[in-house]
């Protein structure tokens, strides 16, 4: 049983069915000059041992993730400071319902039982009217 990786010659006119280890032209397709120079290239492509073709790695094929793409991702993602994580924090505490800096202040809602007259509703002028 054979194993590794098999090449051959898929030109259309080729009279070659074999099956080769190794890659190189094909010599009954590829055309020869004066002093056997190449004039026209014809290059064995991949196959499986079966002679069907390897399907060839394509631009929409995922490219492995190398270190140095590893690196750039981690230099480019922005990180906060210890401060402004704080200060994130805080304002997260802040804008819960009946938090406050000051624990003597009270923040008035709907449910409170006070009177409610002193808060001015939006767009309420302070001034006298016109």
């Amino acid at each position: 049983m054979r194993t590794g990786i098999f090449w051959k010659c898929v030109a259309e006119e080729c009279e070659d069915e074999k099956i080769y280890n190794y890659k190189g032209l094909c010599r009954s397709c590829t055309e020869y000059g004066e002093g056997n120079n190449v004039v026209t290239p014809i290059n064995r492509v991949k196959v499986f041992e079966s002679g069907e073709v390897m399907p060839s790695i394509g631009k929409n094929m995922p490219q492995p993730i190398t270190r140095q793409d590893f690196v750039n991702h981690r230099r480019s993602q922005k990180r906060l400071t210890k401060k402004q994580i704080a200060a994130l924090e805080a304002a997260h505490k802040h804008t819960q319902a009946g938090y406050t800096a000051n624990p003597d202040e009270h923040i008035h809602t709907e449910d409170c039982e006070h009177n409610h007259a002193e808060i001015m509703e939006i767009g309420e002028s302070l001034g006298e009217e016109e």
